[in-house]
């Protein structure tokens, strides 16, 4: 029977590295996909538009925010998106449009990408850290 147990045991240990695979699988994917709706830079013009307020009085939805809840935030950590292909994929595509993003870990297993088309991506900001100093050209974008 102790055998039994020990083998039990092995799987149960096997089944946490399992569940962080499959949960960063999830958040690249995910990553990959914002990444392919990044906005475009807004123009002076239309950054001075006027919001229209909704006829009921209800506020209209961030279309620039985006929130991925992966519930094993135990297992991953800052370190661990920012090593994906489509994390790298997306701080490509914000750079190439010139547009501020915002990485957060929101904390409880949400993780949040917002874009600002009115900032430019100098004033990016990952997981708290500044993108003032990074260069355009290592996201693929000439330097001017």
């Amino acid at each position: 029977m102790a055998g039994k147990w020990e083998m039990s045991q092995d799987f149960k240990d096997l089944s946490l590295p399992l569940q962080k695979v499959i949960d960063l699988g999830e958040i690249d994917r995910w990553l990959r996909g914002v990444a392919e709706i990044v906005p475009q830079r807004n123009t002076p013009l239309e950054a001075q538009a006027i919001p229209v307020p909704h006829p009921h009085g209800e506020s209209l939805q961030n279309f620039n925010a985006h929130t991925l809840y992966f519930g094993n935030s135990h297992l991953i950590d800052a370190a661990d998106i920012e090593r994906m292909v489509g994390f790298r994929q997306l701080l490509t595509a914000a750079s190439q449009q010139n547009v501020r993003v915002d990485v957060t870990d929101m904390g409880s297993g949400h993780i949040e990408v917002a874009f600002d088309p009115d900032a430019p991506f100098s004033r990016s900001r990952i997981f708290e850290a500044s993108y003032a100093n990074v260069l355009p050209v290592i996201f693929g974008r000439p330097s001017k």
